[in-house]
């Protein structure tokens, strides 16, 4: 060996520990600023940990999930699916057609602007064929059951949860509560509202982002329903009663903060099992995920290789600041979005929300932080559009619940009120607040005996319950105008 191959050798190895221990130094700084931050977190009483959270727990009685599934396995093939309707569906801005008073069924299907007719005969005889599958889902919902996922460390054997039968179990009732409404039914139609509102409570424990999602769109179309059911006539103070109630337990905001904060303990117990995995495990995991369906192929490429030996040692070394950075998010964003109970307006949550998303996305977009956060890359959800799709239906549910203590003081004095203060305390505990501006709804009388509600929509500002859209469009819908006005139906 020569004396300059000696030299190279010695440099070589001076600078490896030299990179080892700054490597080293570094880690033990990150772990230190990530043990302090966790602790000034949790003196602000924040739950960090599925095992602060209460999990694992027992699992739930499947019983009613049983007599749920058991029911929607009972329906019976059909020419017309109930979830190809499109109830509420808006015709011009603030206004929407009522689909149970048209003289003809019709459909709009996902892949295009295909639609598809059907006689009230032939809609209404599928739900009388399918009765007793519908009394089993309307049985089952009565007692939710509070979560799915009893165990988030289940690496990597988590169950599949039953969302494709839950979306079925509502459109059912859906459509079921519009053939009612045709037929005059109105019971029944009450009885069905009140088994979505049901149905939307399912896994309301959940520390599963996906499953409150799942939740939220099931109160949308239980809001899409009711909104059909108040444009029939002959409803009683009971039922209206009934349906107020049903709405007033329902809190989809409380459903989005429940999943954001389920999703950061999901995130802190992956990033503890893989910890814990070697490094070939580790690449795997990151690459095909740790969940049923994500098993790694047998051949291995340059990739994988490169992913164990190169990128699963450097996140080893970094993976305290990833889960820091990934921490921090979710903190900021949760903070955020907890302002909505403190009376901020959604417009200025919005601002830091994005704000927050935008730094995310800043950092990840450069290849070498990408991979110095890595695990936060790949774990952090897309909460601008969850929350945005959350915050709308829960306003619409505040738009309903107002509507329905509308009607009761109408059927109750034959005329409307002036003002919403009018309501409490006889129909409402109090006036409902717009998240949009954290102030009231917004509420008038008009000359020809109606109404117009609305909420100021996303921008923040009072438009004087404006449902047309700033440009020219021709797509119509609640949040498609200036102000979100609670839409008249078309005679």
């Amino acid at each position: 060996m020569t004396k300059a191959v000696r030299i190279v050798i010695v440099i070589g190895i001076i600078v490896a520990v030299i990179g080892a221990l700054i490597i080293r130094g570094q880690r033990s700084r990150a772990r230190s600023a990530l043990a302090a931050y966790k602790a000034a977190l949790r003196a602000k009483g924040e739950k960090l940990t599925v095992e602060e959270l209460g999990y694992p727990r027992p699992p739930e009685s499947s019983t009613n999930l049983n007599l749920l599934l058991a029911g929607v396995d009972q329906i019976a093939s059909v020419k017309f699916e109930p979830g190809s309707l499109e109830l509420m569906r808006f015709v011009g801005a603030g206004r929407a057609e009522v689909t149970w008073a048209e003289p003809e069924l019709r459909a709009v299907w996902s892949w295009g602007a295909k639609t598809n007719a059907a006689t009230w005969e032939i809609f209404s005889s599928q739900f009388a064929t399918n009765a007793e599958a519908l009394q089993d889902i309307r049985d089952a919902v009565q007692v939710p059951p509070r979560y799915f996922y009893n165990d988030p460390t289940n690496f990597p054997r988590q169950m599949k949860a039953p969302f494709v039968q839950m979306r079925k179990a509502a459109q059912w009732l859906a459509g079921d509560a519009v053939a009612a409404l045709h037929a005059g039914h109105l019971d029944r139609a009450c009885t069905d509202v009140h088994a979505l509102t049901q149905l939307s409570q399912f896994n309301r424990e959940d520390l599963t982002l996906v499953c409150q999602m799942i939740r939220t769109a099931i109160v949308g179309s239980g809001l899409a329903v009711t909104w059909e059911a108040l444009q029939a006539r002959g409803w009683s103070e009971e039922n209206l009663a009934a349906q107020q109630k049903d709405w007033e337990t329902v809190d989809v905001a409380d459903a989005f903060e429940r999943g954001m904060i389920g999703e950061r303990a999901w995130g802190e117990a992956t990033i503890t099992h893989m910890r814990a995995l070697g490094a070939r495990e580790r690449a795997d995991f990151f690459r095909f995920g740790g969940y049923p369906g994500g098993n790694p192929p047998s051949r291995r490429s340059a990739e994988d290789f490169f992913s164990q030996f190169v990128l699963m040692p450097l996140w080893a070394a970094n993976s305290e600041a990833d889960e820091m950075f990934f921490l921090q998010f979710h903190q900021k964003s949760l903070d955020a979005f907890r302002l909505l109970r403190t009376g901020t307006p959604m417009v200025e949550i919005n601002r830091q929300l994005k704000t927050n998303v935008d730094e995310l996305v800043s950092v990840i977009d450069k290849p070498l932080t990408r991979y110095r956060y890595l695990f936060s890359a790949i774990a952090i959800p897309n909460f601008t559009r969850a929350g945005q799709t959350c915050i709308r239906h829960e306003t619409q549910r505040r738009l309903t619940i107002t509507v329905i203590a509308l009607e009761r003081f109408r059927l109750s004095n034959g005329k409307l009120p002036k003002e919403l203060d009018a309501l409490v305390p006889q129909f409402l505990s109090a006036v409902q607040i717009d998240p949009m501006s954290a102030k009231p709804l917004c509420y008038r009388t008009n000359a020809d005996g109606s109404f117009t509600l609305y909420s100021v929509g996303e921008d923040g500002r009072d438009d004087g319950g404006d449902p047309n859209a700033s440009n020219v469009t021709n797509k119509f819908g609640l949040w498609e105008g200036k102000d979100a006005v609670w839409p008249a139906p078309v005679k």
